[in-house]
């Protein structure tokens, strides 16, 4: 399990001791109940309320999937990870969480970081060995890359993520096939309305921008197994309440100065379960079509759940 070399000179690093945690996991459907329950081009499969008695768990804001689908690991916004276990049936379809380990990530000197986190899953690397993006509020981010024997490469964040509007930088990252990232802001806007976003190897970077979707805004990437990225949005508004948007930015399309558009494939709200989701994950079935994840952040609050959410897409 690697450490992290980050902007600051700290190191981020997932080998702290890791503790036994347990989930429990209550099933959750459409309220409507049809059979199959669809919306656009996505299928529900499967939903699960996780709570646990562990003080910490909560807050998760990040995702990512191990190749076979069998280990999800999240990242809470306190710098705790969580490593849970995913029972499918033979045709990909959830039917169970489990719980495994939970640790704190730490410095190069065991101090525990408190910071905000979220994952940038890396298509090359099992989980938790995903890329991290430290968001300290306030100040610059810095994303984080693996150190290789001993060794370690510093990576600067665009310059630009420094002015973003508070509470509403970069959540949605991902690394893609070339080894390029591909950030995305939340609120930081250009002239004429769209989202800020860059595209780099974490030394050098170019503007792009997200054409804007209504209150839509993103949450989270993951990469596809075509090389497509797909972008997680939410929306909060008092009279439409909580939702979420799924599309895909087809990778001909991820240039320097692009605006990207969204091909939207649904849009999830009531009568789904549906809360403040801002992880996301992706593979294949067994038959090729494709599984999403998505994973919401509670907040810590009683007014909010942990959700874990399956559809299936035939593209």
């Amino acid at each position: 399990m690697p450490s992290y070399s980050c902007l600051d000179g700290s190191v981020v690093d997932w080998t702290a001791a890791a503790d036994s945690v347990s989930i429990a996991a209550a099933p959750v459907a459409p309220e409507s109940d049809p059979t199959p329950y669809t919306t656009g081009q996505l299928e529900y499969l499967a939903g699960f309320a996780l709570t646990s008695d562990a003080k910490d768990f909560g807050g998760l804001s990040g995702a990512s999937l191990s190749a076979d689908g069998g280990t999800l690991t999240a990242l809470a916004d306190i710098g705790v990870w969580f490593r849970l276990a995913l029972a499918h049936d033979a045709t990909g379809r959830l039917i169970g969480v489990s719980g495994g380990e939970s640790g704190r990530l730490e410095d190069e000197h065991g101090k525990p970081l408190t910071t905000s986190m979220s994952a940038i899953p890396s298509p090359s690397r099992a989980p938790p060995a995903g890329r991290l993006l430290r968001d300290v509020r306030g100040l610059a981010p810095a994303v984080a890359l693996p150190i290789a024997d001993g060794g370690g490469q510093v990576c600067a964040p665009p310059k630009e993520m420094a002015s973003l509007p508070g509470n509403e930088g970069v959540e949605a990252a991902t690394q893609l096939r070339d080894g390029r990232f591909l950030l995305l802001s939340e609120g930081g806007t250009t002239f004429n309305g769209d989202l800020q976003g860059w595209l780099g190897d974490g030394k050098r970077w170019a503007d792009l921008t997200l054409a804007p979707t209504g209150r839509f805004k993103p949450t989270d990437l993951a990469l596809l197994p075509d090389g497509d990225v797909l972008l997680l949005e939410r929306s909060v508004s008092l009279f439409g309440g909580v939702a979420a948007r799924l599309s895909v930015i087809p990778a001909a399309t991820l240039a320097p100065a692009a605006r990207l558009v969204g091909r939207e494939l649904g849009i999830i709200r009531e009568p789904l379960p549906v809360d403040n989701f801002e992880g996301l994950a992706a593979r294949y079935a067994p038959d090729r079509s494709i599984l999403i994840y998505l994973l919401s952040d509670d907040n810590f609050s009683a007014m909010e759940r942990t959700l874990l959410l399956q559809f299936r897409w035939r593209p």
